[in-house]
């Protein structure tokens, strides 16, 4: 059997304890408070958001990531050419030291 809604109302009022309203209304103060606050914390990250370029900032920021990582991307490439190359005269240069010593050592006297 299904009681009417305004019979359930009533009964649920009824017994409902008033010892138990201060500390509802400490509880409701506190949470008005937390709502408040962060109401507050919103409305700050969404001037944040907006005194940083807003919402499109995000799209601008991929782009320009993108373009300096293709701007990037040769200059990878042509990198190990250029550490081979040091890489072959720091060999060159260390084969011709000892001769280079020999010849500044013959000369000096």
């Amino acid at each position: 059997m299904k009681l009417p809604l305004f019979l359930c109302l009533a009964l649920t009022f009824s017994f409902t304890s008033c010892e138990r309203h201060p500390e509802l209304k400490r509880e409701l103060s506190a949470l008005g408070a937390a709502c408040k606050q962060d109401e507050a914390a919103i409305q700050k990250l969404d001037q944040d958001i907006a005194s940083l370029g807003g919402t499109s900032a995000i799209s601008r920021y991929t782009e320009q990531a993108q373009l300096k990582q293709e701007q990037l991307r040769p200059l990878e490439l042509s990198n190990p050419i250029r550490e081979r190359q040091l890489s072959t005269m720091e060999t060159e240069f260390a084969r011709l030291k000892p001769a280079a010593e020999a010849y500044k050592a013959a000369h000096l006297k």
